[in-house]
């Protein structure tokens, strides 16, 4: 049986999270507590409980001048006592009709592994959000520029202008032909996650940067800039953060992309692939 979500559903959902995914309790905690809701939940009710989930998190998706609504799946898991009985298959069958009833007219995911690709593309997803990285090998030489503010930490929250830099992103997403929007309340999430997962911020009036660093390689998950002028002053003022290494970030010059996620036309608005989605909470 398919059915919403419910509060006495959280805690086993929260156990069944920790089961199929590789996230920390911290991370789960701050997802149940801040970004799940009940009305945006299917489960598959197998033995009287819940066996089967996932969530249809609603984002605005701006398409050239027009706006539409997209459903991201997220959590999509199975006991895996419950595995290849089809439940998930239900599952997101079950969350086209929702999202179609509610006006949605794509549903997008992040496959977590390459397998699920192809999985996916039985239901008519297809490869989407292209990023074309660029690399910038770090220079000895590079300085820190006093016009670029570094954050590292949630405490930092109280020391920049959450509104303007949320207003600054947001303006940075629209002048993008086609882009998957955020709230402030998402925003607020993903900068959450960010920082959780060690991640640093270069920011000021000019540009924006979330930068992550694994081994040698820095990378750029959302990087925009005002000009020339200010890409240079932010990946010198990155490569002098971070000291050595190559940073990798999107430029649309390059001409062959890596596609980040998957998604599914639901309406009759424009079918395209071609979508900037930046960091999402995945």
């Amino acid at each position: 049986m398919i059915r919403r979500g419910k509060e006495a559903d959280k805690p086993i959902l929260m156990r069944l999270w920790k089961l199929c995914f590789s996230d920390t309790e911290r991370f789960i905690r701050f997802y149940f507590d801040h970004v799940y809701e009940n009305k945006e939940t299917l489960v598959y009710v197998k033995d009287n409980q819940p066996v089967a989930s996932l969530q249809m998190i609603p984002y605005r998706i701006k398409i050239g001048d027009s706006y539409g609504w997209g459903g991201y799946v997220s959590g999509a898991m199975t006991h895996p006592d419950y595995r290849k009985r089809g439940y998930m298959e239900k599952l997101l069958t079950a969350s086209f009709n929702v999202m179609r009833k509610k006006g949605y007219d794509y549903t997008f995911l992040i496959p977590q592994e390459e397998h699920l690709v192809n999985y996916y593309a039985k239901f008519g997803y297809e490869r989407a959000f292209p990023e074309y990285f660029a690399t910038y090998r770090c220079p000895k030489e590079s300085k820190l520029s006093e016009n670029v503010n570094i954050y590292t930490d949630h405490t930092h929250y109280s020391t920049f202008d959450f509104s303007a830099l949320y207003a600054f992103y947001s303006n940075c997403l629209m002048e993008k032909t086609n882009a998957v929007m955020k709230t402030e309340i998402q925003f607020l999430i993903t900068l959450w996650d960010f920082f959780d997962g060690k991640g640093i911020l270069f920011a000021n009036d000019e540009g924006f940067a979330f930068s992550s660093k694994k081994g040698k390689s820095i990378k750029l998950i959302d990087f925009f800039y005002r000009n020339e002028e200010t890409k240079t002053e932010f990946l010198q003022t990155i490569s002098a953060y971070y000291g050595k290494g190559t940073i990798t970030y999107n430029d649309s010059s390059i001409l062959i992309p890596k596609y980040k996620g998957m998604i599914k036309l639901l309406g009759e608005s424009i079918a395209t692939t071609d979508i900037y989605m930046g960091r999402m909470l995945e």
